[in-house]
């Protein structure tokens, strides 16, 4: 049961690192937009999509390590015999 509450806390912070980037990306695109006088051609667009897809990664991964917590884990006794 504790490998289940441990996978439902590391899901709760895989959301809150998904928030961080929505928020993050959100901002980066709104600052690229007004101070990029290329167009789309800019090279701030290609690290914006960079650094999204890397955090976006580090989130799956986190939720995964989540998901295997929550379904496949069994609980240990961590105690001596």
């Amino acid at each position: 049961m504790k490998n289940r509450s441990l996978g439902i806390l590391i899901i709760g912070i895989a959301a809150l690192i998904g928030f961080i980037v929505y928020s993050f990306n959100k901002a980066l695109t709104d600052i690229v937009s007004t101070t990029c006088i290329h167009g789309s051609t800019c090279p701030m667009w290609g690290s914006i999509s960079f650094q999204t897809n890397v955090s976006l990664g580090i989130m799956a991964f986190v939720a995964a390590i989540g998901l295997y917590l929550i379904f496949f884990s069994r609980a240990t006794n961590w105690t001596n015999p």
